[in-house]
Parts: structure tokens; C-alpha cells; sequence
């Protein structure tokens, strides 16, 4: 998909979507959430490294809904979001690594073409927007439930993957390495509906000029201003300096 074009899926997958989150309002979720396929895919590369990019999405606020929601109305509400979260992200290549909480970690292959691996994870985080904001938040109003915005953190980076315990196929499987966490620690000082990335991404995508990284001549990257108090993680690309976030401009 072009990166700067309209990501909302239009047309009978639009009703589609529109059709799901209402019968899932009624009935429970539809679709099967496994992580069996993001398994599978560590399986692979057990006890070695390998380049993923890692999107964190949460729903902004979420402790204040859970106070104002009755237990059952609010697990609902974050079951049918995450559910979306996860049809879109298959659509874009990625796979769901853990749902925890009001979270969704998301990963996306990096170790043959890191460059198309970082435009599909940003690609799927706009869809990601266009959902919630244009489908599900309206139909959650009509419910009288809360309208729900979502803060989205991206990153690259080389990771081990661990099992613990013998038998490769049953143990359980995780990812160390400091891409994850810092994708996860972006996601946390990101605002409502907004999209931030790593350093590590721009290098990737490329810089132009000093506004920032363009794709498909729009300027799709930014630089942001961080606390230094808040955000102190130092940069593995630059010694010495601050690791860098950007906004995605879409």
C-alpha cells in the first residue's frame, strides 16, 4: 500500500469491519485472537538474533475508562479493540506477539528488508487510526461507550529469542533486546492518536533534509522535542547523544 494514501478500508470491507464490531458488541468477539502464528515464526529462530520492527498500540486513558465502566462492559471493550488491531495487522504482514492488557505488541519480520518491514508497520499503524477513529469509535458512541484514542510506538532492532525450558515446540518463547523496550517506552510518551518512531526506523527510511525523512515526497518524519528528564535513553547509533523519536505525519 503507498504509505501517504488514504489507509481506511472503504467499500464491503469497510461494512465488513462496521458489521464485526457490532455483532461483537452483541455476542462477543468473532475471530480467533491466537498468537500461534507469531509463535511459530520465533520457533525459527530460537537461540539466535534476528531484526524485527516492533509496534506497541494501547488505548490512551484506559485506567480512567476501567473506574467509569462496569468489569465486563470495559474487558469487552478492550477485547474488540484488540481484535480489530489484530485483522489489520495481518493485512500488512505483521504478527501479534502478546496481548497485555489494554496492549497490543505487534512484530514485524525485518531480517531480509528492513526498509519495507518499517513502511508496512507504519502503513498498518495509520489503518490502525483510521479504524478506531472512523468505525469503532463511532459505533462505541452509539453504545455509550467511551471514544477511544490510541498512542502507537515503533521501533527497529536486532533481538535474541529465548525459550524457557527443553522442548522447543511447548516452552514458553520471548524476545530480549533493547528494540522492544524502547518501542514500548516510545508508545508511552506518545499522545492521543499519535503516531511516534525510533531513530533506528528514520536511518532506515532515509534522511532527505533537515525537516525530516519523505515518502513519496511528502514529509512523512519529524523531529520532536523531548524532555530530557522523561526521556534520557541513550542512542546505540550516536555515542554520546539522546536516542531520537520522530513523529509520523500522516
Amino acid at each position: 500500500m503507498d504509505i501517504v494514501s488514504d489507509e481506511l478500508p472503504a467499500g464491503s470491507l469497510f461494512d465488513q469491519i462496521r458489521a464485526r464490531v457490532r455483532k461483537s458488541l452483541r455476542d462477543g468477539v468473532q475471530l480467533d485472537m491466537s498468537t500461534q502464528e507469531s509463535r511459530k515464526l520465533l520457533r525459527r529462530h530460537v537461540n539466535s538474533k534476528t531484526n524485527f520492527v516492533f509496534l506497541f498500540v494501547d488505548i490512551n486513558n484506559s485506567t480512567q475508562m476501567s473506574l467509569s465502566l462496569q468489569e465486563d462492559r470495559f474487558a469487552l471493550l478492550i477485547q474488540i479493540f484488540a481484535q480489530e488491531v489484530s485483522v489489520v495487522v495481518s493485512g500488512y504482514g505483521g504478527y501479534v506477539f502478546k496481548y497485555v492488557g489494554d496492549a497490543v505488541i505487534v512484530l514485524f519480520p525485518a531480517g531480509h528488508d528492513p526498509k519495507k518491514a518499517c513502511v508496512n508497520a507504519m502503513s498498518c499503524s495509520k489503518a490502525i487510526l483510521g479504524v478506531i477513529q472512523n468505525i469503532i469509535s463511532p459505533i462505541f458512541g452509539e453504545m455509550k461507550l467511551p471514544d477511544i484514542k490510541v498512542r502507537i510506538g515503533i521501533d527497529y532492532g536486532e533481538v535474541l529469542v529465548v525459550v524457557y525450558g527443553k522442548d522447543v515446540q511447548k516452552a514458553h518463547i520471548d524476545i530480549l533486546g533493547s528494540a522492544i523496550n524502547i518501542a514500548s517506552k516510545i508508545a508511552s510518551i506518545t499522545q492521543a492518536n499519535q503516531i511516534l518512531v525510533g531513530e533506528s526506523v528514520y536511518n532506515i527510511l532515509g534522511r532527505s533534509t533537515n525537516e525530516g525523512v519523505y515518502l513519496n515526497n511528502v514529509v512523512a518524519l519529524r523531529e520532536i522535542t523531548l524532555d530530557t528528564a522523561k526521556w534520557n535513553y541513550p542512542s546505540n547509533l550516536n555515542v554520546g547523544s539522546i536516542y531520537r523519536v520522530y513523529e509520523y505525519i500522516c
